[in-house]
């Protein structure tokens, strides 16, 4: 696996050292029911732009349409704040900025809080299915 992406995201310094991006996502919980996986299908149309200029790979075929499922890595701060995000298999610098910035921007307040001290990583996906028929 390959990470292609991790974006700091906080001005504020993480309590003691931040924990290594972890490199086997079954060893990161998942966050149950996070809003971003259900919000980012209403981002499928500013990904496919993207992917028809021809730069990116990792979409799939699905029922006539195109479906890409990107893994999501979250370095965590107790009180939910988002202090890194790190698409996993974006295959795409472009799509990997925009996913990141989308989720900064409107998800910012969708993680959990877990009261923890140290920084902690957490995993989701987020998912887009488009079209190119006419």
């Amino acid at each position: 696996m390959t990470m292609l992406l991790s974006l700091m995201l906080a001005a504020t310094p993480v309590a003691g050292a931040a924990p290594p991006m972890p490199q086997d996502l079954g060893s990161v919980p998942v966050i149950d029911g996070w809003l971003g996986r259900r919000k980012s299908p209403e981002w499928s149309e500013d990904v496919a732009r993207l992917y028809r200029r021809g730069e990116c790979s990792g979409a799939v075929d699905h029922q006539g349409s195109h479906l890409l499922e990107i893994d999501m890595l979250f370095l965590l701060s107790g009180d939910g704040k988002p202090l890194k995000i790190a698409p996993v298999n974006a295959r795409c610098p472009e799509v990997e900025k925009f996913v990141s910035s989308r989720i900064l921007s409107s998800l910012r307040n969708s993680f959990p809080k877990s009261g923890a001290t140290q920084a902690y990583w957490m995993r989701s996906q987020v998912r887009f299915l488009w079209s190119d028929a006419p």
